[in-house]
């Protein structure tokens, strides 16, 4: 099916973005309802929705989605509600009012209304992901078209297809608000791109990660070193004058997230009739506590017996976003310590590493995101790569892994690289240099997003994991 997109979408992609994420839209909803209508549904009352709902937007309703519909509606009435951040709940609640007030001509959203919102919305936010990774990935690899374009549809064949294509979840809005960020930041826009980011952080707590971790390697790190490693009197005047930079972008770009903090403190710890433990532990922050109380995250905490087939259900994600990482690292050892450790000598047998790349045939064709084509290009990925190889083993450690499946689509890293593995496997078949029996990756990967895709589809209608 790709390879007869090819030139078509080359010419044309953000056209073509938009009639796949709209294709992906429907057959996704319209197999969501048709499972729902045909097969029983397995429902915890732990998870029930507590308001009436129109039969076909019920499938839509489930996990995460039934917490964002009662914040809609009622506001945050528990800290354990907390775990879910104001920006999709908010977002629902004022298209709930605007759809009421079209059908009825006066407010008082119901939960269909305020559902069908959070569909509608997800739905553009999904679309505006696909078209801003396209533009980020046209930026940081300017000579390559083809793989830009890949790279928005490897994007939109992501594994969990009901939190992309069809149900309110958080994922999209994050995924857009995080590329945009990426975009101006790669831009020098580093304002905007912490505006961006602060916005993403209204949806998902990582845009404090991202705003901290991107910011400090500019600010702390690549201008601070631009002229080598060591230490002197230049490089301490420019760290005297960028570390307040760095400070107040991070800020900004947490400040959604640290002020909806404060306000949970002030729901929930002002009558010591009804304060929490976390209201006395460490800075007050909710956040932490409700994620260890009621969902069991925390650093080994998830690794059971019992959690094994959550592992197994994560395992190509997984192994996805590691081989990224590794592939990046050991193919550019001399832009990995550049982009890292600038402030020391980088070693001699990184330089020595260089003499062994493949010819300049292989790197033009096959191999796009491991191998840039000039060490700028490949300096400037290094913050994505750690900032992909952290969120994973953050998620492989410490929290429920399999939402990695949901996750990782706010992170570029794998989408090029599996864009990479599609191109790769292209470029063997047409020099036919298949004969050693290799795997073909992109395939093998494509194949299993189109699978497990439908089947998470179906898990989704019958209220089963994983969500």
């Amino acid at each position: 099916m790709l390879d007869g997109w090819q030139e078509a979408v080359q010419r044309r992609p953000v056209a073509w973005i938009l009639a796949a994420s709209l294709l992906l839209r429907l057959s996704t909803s319209a197999l969501l309802v048709l499972a729902h209508l045909l097969l029983p549904t397995w429902d915890a009352e732990v998870t029930t929705l507590a308001y009436p709902i129109s039969r076909l937007l019920d499938p839509f309703v489930r996990w995460d989605t039934v917490h964002f519909v009662h914040i809609a509606l009622d506001g945050y009435t528990s800290d354990q509600q907390s775990a879910f951040l104001p920006g999709l709940p908010a977002l629902m609640r004022l298209g709930g009012e605007v759809v009421h007030r079209v059908q009825h001509g006066e407010a008082g959203a119901t939960a269909s209304d305020v559902v069908l919102a959070g569909i509608v919305s997800s739905a553009l936010a999904t679309t505006a992901a696909a078209v801003v990774l396209h533009r980020l990935t046209r930026q940081l690899f300017p000579s390559r078209p083809k793989f830009a374009a890949l790279t928005a549809l490897m994007f939109l064949l992501a594994p969990s297809r009901p939190t992309l294509h069809a149900v309110p979840y958080t994922e999209p809005f994050a995924a857009f608000f995080t590329f945009l960020g990426m975009s101006l930041f790669s831009r020098g826009r580093s304002f905007l791109a912490a505006v961006a980011w602060a916005m993403g952080s209204a949806f998902r707590a990582q845009g404090i990660i991202i705003g901290f971790g991107f910011f400090g390697w500019r600010y702390l790190l690549e201008d601070v070193w631009k002229d080598g490693p060591g230490v002197s009197a230049r490089q301490v005047r420019r760290l005297l004058v960028n570390a307040p930079i760095f400070v107040f972008l991070s800020t900004l770009s947490a400040m959604p997230f640290l002020a909806f903090e404060t306000f949970i403190y002030q729901r929930f710890c002002t009558s010591q009739s009804a304060e929490r433990p976390w209201c006395s532990q460490g800075l007050g922050m909710s956040y932490g506590w409700v994620q260890r109380e009621y969902w069991n995250s925390g650093f080994l905490r998830y690794w059971t017996p019992l959690q094994l087939p959550n592992f197994l259900l994560a395992a190509p994600v997984l192994a996805l976003c590691f081989a990224a990482s590794y592939s990046f690292y050991i193919a550019n050892p001399e832009a990995t310590w550049r982009g890292t450790l600038a402030f020391l000598a980088l070693p001699r047998r990184l330089r020595v590493r260089r003499q062994q790349d493949p010819p300049e045939k292989e790197i033009a064709t096959s191999a796009t995101f491991t191998r840039p084509t000039t060490p700028n290009e490949a300096i400037a990925l290094v913050p994505f790569v750690h900032l992909s190889t952290f969120i994973t083993t953050l998620l492989f450690l410490a929290h429920h892994v399999q939402i990695i499946l949901r996750v990782c689509v706010t992170n570029p890293v794998p989408f090029w690289y599996a864009a990479e593995l599609v191109l790769r496997d292209r470029d063997r078949e047409r020099a036919k240099s298949d004969r050693g029996g290799r795997r073909r990756w992109g395939a093998i990967w494509t194949r299993y997003c189109w699978i497990w895709g439908t089947a998470s589809i179906v898990l989704w209608a019958v209220f089963l994991p994983p969500a």
